[in-house]
């Protein structure tokens, strides 16, 4: 049974009640943020609600305070206990009839659920899967805000869809050079530095990017801004995803072409990652 936090406490997904008349049914206005939680303690909490207080921003949504985010990891932390994922969502009840030139000035409805973690911060060797690239070109960010997800992820589930041994996926833009995954953000380590797709082309503003560019910078590893193509990295160095769900994956395949690497960089920074988040508890 998934169990949902709600009203402040953990029940069955079945004893929960989310209005037919709500902005994300009629209109796909929601909100949405995936958190690790790491025996319990929230990893980047505090960069994860800034992302998602500018999406209420965005949305003139009130921002629901940190300590109701931090009750739920806390009570999904007595009921899985471990590591897990809390995905909280954010959706606007309507109390009126309404149209899509009304709005309302009203808090969101939060609710969350939780799954275990894809990777596991006690192993000592990270995970490792193949890639493809996305059909549906990548928008840029004059097109939508870069810190919402919600974007790109129908045509990210499509894909999954029509591929299920693909563990992510490369968003390119129109001249082709990567801005974004599916579900993680993807790096190219060229032999001397780590290249990260810029957040001009409109990639996510990702926490873990964030916090994966910073270790780079701690071992002096050199980091640069810097648009590439996956051309460029199935013959030389290798490429690796970091996000929410995976920590740091390595990847092995692009399509159906095996990456030349030794995956030494990707290990690197796992074993810096997984130290960081073991800490926590």
């Amino acid at each position: 049974m998934i169990r949902v936090y709600w009203k402040n406490k953990i029940q069955d997904a079945s004893k929960v009640r989310i209005s037919p008349v709500n902005t994300g049914l009629l209109y796909g206005e929601s909100l949405f943020e995936s958190i690790p939680a790491y025996h319990g303690v929230a990893y980047g909490l505090k960069e994860h609600l800034e992302r998602l207080k500018k999406g209420c921003f965005f949305l003139k949504w009130p921002m629901p305070k940190a300590v109701e985010f931090q009750k739920g990891i806390r009570l999904f932390h007595r009921e899985l206990g471990g590591d897990f994922l809390v995905r909280f969502n954010l959706t606007q009840e309507i109390h009126k009839t309404a149209g899509p030139k009304d709005f309302f000035t009203h808090a969101p409805v939060l609710y969350a659920t939780a799954r275990i973690l894809r990777h596991n911060p006690h192993d000592p060797q990270p995970l490792f899967g193949k890639v493809g690239i996305s059909p549906w070109q990548a928008s840029t960010r004059e097109v939508f805000p870069n810190h919402f997800k919600a974007a790109v992820y129908m045509t990210t589930r499509k894909v999954f869809r029509d591929h299920p041994e693909w563990a992510d996926v490369l968003r390119l833009d129109d001249k082709g050079f990567v801005v974004d995954g599916g579900s993680s953000t993807p790096f190219w380590f060229d032999g001397h530095k780590v290249c990260v797709p810029p957040l001009s082309l409109g990639g996510l503003e990702s926490v873990t990017r964030i916090k994966v560019l910073n270790i780079c910078r701690q071992i002096g590893v050199s980091v640069v801004e810097k648009p590439w193509k996956p051309v460029d990295a199935i013959h030389k160095g290798e490429v690796f995803m970091a996000g929410s769900g995976v920590g740091v994956m390595g990847v092995s395949h692009i399509n159906s072409q095996r990456l030349k690497n030794s995956g030494a960089m990707t290990d690197l920074l796992w074993q810096r990652y997984r130290t960081e988040v073991l800490k926590l508890g």
